[in-house]
């Protein structure tokens, strides 16, 4: 089973969330305020929003080329946690 954490990845998703959105905001903008439509305005902002959901929302290789190497866990360490019991565990 590969390891889905990837913070690396996680930060590459950031910035193309940021950069896609912020591009089509501007590019929105200034195409809304050009034609003094709001329809187009609104319209290019949609469009940024699902091109940037096609780019971020998929879990693409290239967002988890990084995996997190987690510690194994310790079976005996574990075991003597298990075997004592906290004060109110003893009471019933």
């Amino acid at each position: 089973m590969r390891d889905r954490n990837d913070f690396k990845g996680q930060i590459l998703v950031e910035r193309i969330f940021q950069v896609t959105l912020i591009v089509f905001g501007v590019i929105s903008f200034i195409v809304g305020y050009a034609t003094k439509s709001l329809q187009l305005l609104v319209a290019i902002n949609v469009v940024g929003l699902l091109i940037t959901l096609v780019l971020v929302v998929p879990p693409w290789p290239m967002f988890r080329a990084n995996p997190v190497k987690w510690q194994e866990k310790k079976e005996k360490m574990l075991d003597g946690l298990m075997a004592k019991k906290s004060w109110w565990q003893k009471l019933f």
